[in-house]
């Protein structure tokens, strides 16, 4: 359909559109009959009717303007708009990946395959080109100091959890896909699998989509519905923020057992896992109430030997540059995105970034 718009809207908006043209040729021929006896009450029809009719041609030609042009995502895509964007921006291949290419069974002849994953944070939500996300930016730089060396593969999926992350790397190793290095980008929502209060406040957010048809099928309507649902529900104006206590307490120990399960599995696979640590960037500040948890996982990487990135201390000293999409939208906008890309070859892919001849091997 146009624009991207559902069917069934734009057929509703159709006969919309010939109702109002409909009805304002009806009043301005009402219009005609003043003049008779019945004139003072048919003037005072029409010109309420005329003041309703250009209220209403007014609310539409707003309601286009966000149906048609308007372009923002937020941060649970619950808003018809960010569904809208979801549509006009994400390219997806048949695995649902993101990415510039498909992703093959194998990397091109002579190259080693670099594969980041992760939830929204790493597909790029709320980013419209792809080529502005670190994954690519980190390609891109890399095919510039080492040509022909490396494909690198965006291969994350939003909403996933580290649960789902161990098993997608164990059905692409399956199916015999090549994988050398896996960049596991944990967003600290990650640990939501074993967290209870997550699943309570899913419901919360199930239970708040508006049941009145124009909130719910209107772009504009729908949009200032959110917009004031979210300045009045702690559970989508604080993003995950319940989950800082998670870290200290049985569902981190359930999230280490799985990563755990990831790294026996890419050890087995001969895969080089590497993790980098993604914080809460509408929490950033001075009281972020996540430390605990980047400690939590840099230490987990220490006694394991696995290379850890904490890009908390990246990201803090530009907080002030604003990094999220939007004031709606929590995830990493550009800038936050190429901050990113530039510590992860100056630090956790340093050694792939300057590589002595033997090591390409």
């Amino acid at each position: 359909m146009p624009f991207h718009l559902p069917e069934g809207y734009v057929l509703g908006l159709a006969v919309w559109l010939v109702m109002g043209v409909a009805s304002l040729f009806a009043l301005l021929k009402l219009r005609r009959f003043r003049s008779g006896p019945r004139g003072r009450w048919v003037d005072r029809v029409t010109k309420a009717g005329l003041s309703l009719w250009f209220f209403l041609a007014s609310l539409t030609v707003v309601e286009l303007y966000f149906a048609v042009i308007y372009d923002q995502s937020d941060s649970f895509n619950m808003t018809k708009v960010s569904k809208h964007w979801y549509a006009r921006h994400v390219r997806e291949d048949f695995q649902g990946f993101r990415d510039e290419r498909t992703f093959s069974r194998r990397a091109a002849p002579g190259r080693r395959r670099l594969c980041f994953i992760g939830d929204s944070f790493t597909f790029g939500h709320g980013i419209k080109d792809i080529a502005d996300r670190f994954s690519n930016r980190v390609g891109r730089r890399l095919e510039a100091v080492q040509p022909g060396k490396f494909e690198v593969a965006n291969i994350s999926t939003p909403g996933v959890h580290v649960q789902l992350v161990e098993n997608l790397v164990r059905t692409i190793v399956e199916r015999d896909h090549q994988i050398d290095i896996l960049v596991y980008t944990i967003c600290l929502n990650d640990i939501e699998a074993y967290e209870p209060q997550i699943v309570a406040m899913q419901k919360r957010l199930d239970q708040s989509s508006p049941k009145f048809f124009l909130w719910r099928e209107s772009y504009f309507l729908n949009m200032l519905y959110f917009r004031i649902l979210q300045a009045q529900l702690p559970d989508v104006r604080n993003y995950y923020s319940l989950l800082a206590d998670s870290y200290s307490g049985p569902p981190w120990n359930g999230m280490q057992h799985r990563l755990d399960q990831l790294l026996n599995l890419c050890k087995a696979r001969n895969i080089d896992l590497r993790i980098a640590i993604f914080p809460f960037l509408n929490n950033l500040g001075p009281d972020y109430p996540f430390d605990e948890a980047h400690a939590r996982i840099s230490e987990y990487c220490r006694e394991r030997g696995v290379s850890c990135l904490d890009l908390k201390p990246v990201l803090l000293s530009h907080v002030a540059e604003g990094l999220t999409v939007n004031r709606f939208d929590a995830h990493p906008n550009e800038r936050a995105h190429a901050l990113v890309a530039e510590a992860l070859e100056k630090q956790l892919l340093a050694d792939i970034f300057d590589m002595s001849p033997a090591a390409a091997h």
